[in-house]
């Protein structure tokens, strides 16, 4: 369903703050967290292009080192929110002091305002990330203030990881800078993200009265810069000013034009005109005419167009879809994603095939580039070479699994069974091993089969009647010897893979309500037990889809005493909870994140999200799929006495 509210101009999840009402607020001269005076710059709040002198305290497992690095990412005002598409890259070499320090120098390059690092030694296994808050240096003007552009950027860089941070930075970006009228929205979004639905609610209506000021004394003038009319506008539908929205809108539509904004709104109305009336060749025309103005304003147009032509569509009109790809191409879209929208299509099969190659011979060339994952400037800021190598295999994996099922679907069987042996090296999806041992079992390969079927069988998640299946199919007995040896072996083969994934940090200290609306703190709700948490909301689809398994789940590993909690993040205590926790069979405890703590505290920033825990309370697995829960706390138990170092 698209929503008849169009939401345009700002990042994902779109929350706010409100100026003076809470305290607290950090400077960039009052940003730094106690561990950031390990790294000290100078000058503190340097003008852009300044020289930086570098000073470092090493932590005990950094010190001794004969050099360290200093790896970053530079953001400039033109950068978006989170850090996916950031470069990190080694700015400078630090190098022993006689005193113990560490120390170095850079020049900060034209049009950087802020700039997060680490510090790491020089085969990246051992990272002081300063926590997971990273340390960092904000561009300031001349008279001492931080620039806007460099608040709104930390507060871009901290999303998702802190967003505490990254609401009070663009806060106290809106008390320097009022005049920013973009900022308010986002500011609005940090709100609603970083303080949950009960503080954003409670600033609702000082920012409507925000709005009208702004609202009286722009409405009259024209023209207005695109970006201004944009910023307005967002911040109209932010206030759920429905009349101003609409206002906004129009002059959105008319004076925006080859903005992306304005390819949001045209291409929103479109879509929506179009599941009105189901007129696939009036929304596609409509398109073409919008297409030469949206054309690189980074739109959802691409995605839109493709969707009528194919998915949408009730008679896919292919042709079309041949365009659209060809756009998204040169949009610089992915070919493995055009290959999957054109794989449903017998007609574009070997089109989908070619792409799908080339994306795999594109992937692997950038590999081989980039062979040294030290220097990788994809690797994140605070993960090791042994994680993000872990990282890049699975997702390699995933690759040759939907490249397997092109090939099979064209006939290609022979490198349609290479490319997933490759991927079974990695993987620890049972269904890998599962479409594997079939099609070995197709061309004969009982034994191989056997093997892989094994992996499934072992699989806690797998019910004891498929297992028998399994070995059925192979001829063998579950309670032979044979088959038992089979299991253990592909316990053995799948334990280190799952057991690489592990993590162990401490989150902040927070608290929930009960049902009844009384505050618990999590850490008595933990107990000294093994715990999976599962944050949700009763408003996410996909986490109300998830509810079934998460019910296996509390069944299958009650008899192992983890416990399993959940936390919805935007729901209220009441009676209509309790009736809709009833009416969905939730069988496990469910408390309520009304300040939002414990979601700024795991760094959620999407639902549903899951967190396994020890029994002491630190963070084990984070973010998992609730398809791997239980093998992952297999995995725990495994842990046990032998937990993997400090990050």
């Amino acid at each position: 369903m698209i929503e008849s509210t169009i939401r345009i101009g700002r990042p994902g999840l779109v929350v706010w703050c409100v100026l003076g009402l809470l305290p607290g607020v950090v400077s960039g001269q009052e940003s730094e967290r106690a561990g950031e005076r390990r790294l000290r710059f100078s000058p503190e709040a340097p003008v852009p292009n300044s020289r930086i002198e570098v000073t470092y305290t090493p932590i005990e497992r950094l010190a001794g080192e004969q050099e360290l690095v200093l790896r970053g990412h530079f953001r400039t005002e033109r950068d978006g929110m989170y850090n996916g598409g950031l470069r990190n890259t080694a700015f400078a070499i630090l190098k022993p002091e006689p005193n113990g320090t560490f120390a170095a120098s850079f020049t900060l390059p034209d049009q950087v305002v802020y700039a997060a690092f680490v510090v790491e030694e020089k085969t990246g296994q051992r990272i002081d990330a300063n926590g997971r808050d990273l340390f960092e240096l904000l561009i300031h003007a001349e008279d001492g203030q931080p620039l806007y552009h460099s608040l709104m950027q930390r507060a871009y860089d901290f999303a998702g990881r802190n967003w505490i941070t990254a609401y009070e930075s663009n806060r106290l970006a809106m008390e320097l800078y009022p005049d920013f009228l973009a900022g308010w929205s986002t500011l609005r979004f940090h709100e609603d993200v970083a303080l949950g639905s009960t503080g954003s609610d409670s600033l609702l209506a000082w920012h409507q009265q925000n709005f009208a000021g702004i609202h009286e004394e722009y409405a009259r003038r024209t023209p207005l810069p695109p970006a201004t009319v944009v910023a307005i506008q967002g911040y109209a539908d932010d206030v759920e000013d429905s009349v101003a929205v609409a206002f906004w809108t129009e002059r959105a539509r008319n004076e925006g034009r080859g903005t992306r904004p304005w390819a949001q709104i045209v291409g929103i109305e479109t879509v929506q005109k179009f599941f009105e009336d189901r007129d696939a060749d009036a929304a596609l025309a409509a398109f073409e005419e919008y297409w030469p103005d949206a054309e690189g304003t980074g739109s959802q147009m691409l995605s839109w167009a493709l969707n009528v032509a194919t998915e949408w569509n009730r008679a896919p009109d292919l042709p079309a879809a041949d365009r659209w790809i060809e756009r998204m191409l040169a949009d610089g879209g992915s070919k493995f994603s055009a290959a999957r929208r054109l794989a449903s299509f017998p007609e574009r099969r070997e089109r989908a095939l070619e792409l799908a190659r080339q994306g795999l011979e594109r992937e692997a060339r950038a590999g081989t580039e980039h062979a040294d994952l030290v220097a990788h400037p994809g690797r994140p800021l605070g993960r090791t070479v042994s994680e993000y190598a872990r990282t890049r295999a699975r997702q390699w994996a995933d690759r040759l699994v939907t490249y397997s099922e092109l090939l099979s679907a064209a006939g290609e069987e022979d490198e349609a069974l290479e490319a997933l042996e490759e991927a079974a090296a990695t993987a620890v999806d049972p269904e890998v091993f599962q479409r594997l041992a079939d099609v070995k079992l197709s061309r004969g390969d009982t034994a191989g089969a056997a093997r892989d079927y094994a992996v499934v069988a072992a699989d806690p998640l797998t019910h004891a009647d498929q297992a028998d299946s399994l070995a059925a199919l192979v001829g063998q007995n579950t309670e032979s010897p044979e088959w038992h040896t089979l299991l253990e072996s592909a316990e053995a083969r799948m334990l280190p893979r799952i057991v690489a994934d592990t993590v162990r940090w401490a989150p902040r200290s927070s608290s929930l309500a009960d049902k009844n609306g009384n505050r618990v703190l999590l850490s008595d709700l933990i107990e000294g037990r093994n715990t999976v948490l599962v944050f949700w909301a009763r408003s996410c689809g996909y986490s109300v889809a998830e509810i079934p398994q998460v019910v296996r789940l509390r069944e299958l590993l009650e008899s192992t005493g983890v416990q399993i909690l959940s936390i919805t993040t935007d729901d209220q205590p009441g009676s209509d909870m309790e009736e809709f926790i009833a009416a969905r069979g939730v069988t496990y405890p469910v408390y309520y994140d009304l300040a939002a703590e414990a979601k700024n505290a795991f760094g959620v920033s999407g639902i549903p999200s899951y967190f396994i825990l020890d029994a002491s309370g630190r963070v084990r697995f984070a973010f998992s799929q609730v398809a791997d829960i239980a093998r992952q706390v297999e995995a725990l138990v495994q842990l046990r006495g032998n937990p993997p170092p400090e990050p």
